[in-house]
C-alpha cells in the first residue's frame, strides 16, 4: 500500500464502528441500583385498568413478560437481550416522546438517554444489556402524534443463572 497511514486509519474506523454497534449498555449504575432496588416489603401493584389505552401499544418481545396478580414481571439474567416494540394504535407513534424510568417511591432515574441510541424505527433493541441483580420497577411511557399516551410499569427481576 502506498499510503500505510491512510490504511491504518481506515482499519481503525472499521474496527471502532463494529465495537460501537456491539457495545454493552449498562441499564443502571451500581449506585443507582442500590438506591432503586426493591426490597421484599416493596409492592408493585397492578394499576387499575379502565380499558385499553388510546396511545401506542408497548410490546416487550424479549425477555418475555409474565403477568401475575402483582403486575407485569420480566424475569431475566444480568446480561440479556432487550427488544421492545411500540405499535401504532390510533395514530403513528412519536418515538421522540419515549421515556423510560426506573423508580422506587418518589425516586426516579431516567434511562432514556442510555436507551435512545438503540432505537431503530419504532423498536428499541439491545443485544447486550447489563443489569445489576435485584428487583426493580421500570416504567415506560410513549405518546402518539395525536397526543394519546400509554404508560406501563414492569417489575424487572434480575437473577444469576441457577438462583
Amino acid at each position: 500500500m502506498r499510503y500505510p497511514l491512510v490504511g491504518l486509519a481506515l482499519s481503525l474506523v472499521v474496527v471502532s464502528g463494529t465495537a460501537t454497534a456491539q457495545r454493552r449498555i449498562f441499564l443502571l449504575t451500581p449506585d443507582e441500583a442500590a438506591q432503586l432496588r426493591l426490597g421484599p416489603e416493596d409492592r408493585v401493584g397492578r394499576p387499575l385498568v379502565r380499558g385499553l389505552p388510546a396511545g401506542p401499544r408497548i410490546v416487550v418481545r424479549e425477555p418475555p413478560v409474565k403477568n401475575s396478580p402483582d403486575g407485569s414481571i420480566i424475569e431475566t439474567l444480568p446480561l440479556t437481550r432487550f427488544v421492545i416494540s411500540f405499535e401504532q394504535n390510533r395514530a403513528p407513534v412519536d418515538m421522540n416522546s419515549l421515556e423510560v424510568r426506573a423508580r422506587k417511591g418518589i425516586v426516579a432515574v431516567s434511562l432514556t438517554p442510555r436507551l435512545k441510541p438503540f432505537v431503530r424505527g419504532t423498536t428499541l433493541e439491545s443485544e447486550t444489556m447489563s443489569i445489576p441483580e435485584g428487583r426493580f420497577l421500570v416504567q415506560i411511557e410513549i405518546v402518539d402524534v395525536a397526543g394519546a399516551r400509554t404508560t406501563e410499569s414492569y417489575r424487572l427481576d434480575v437473577r444469576r443463572p441457577g438462583s
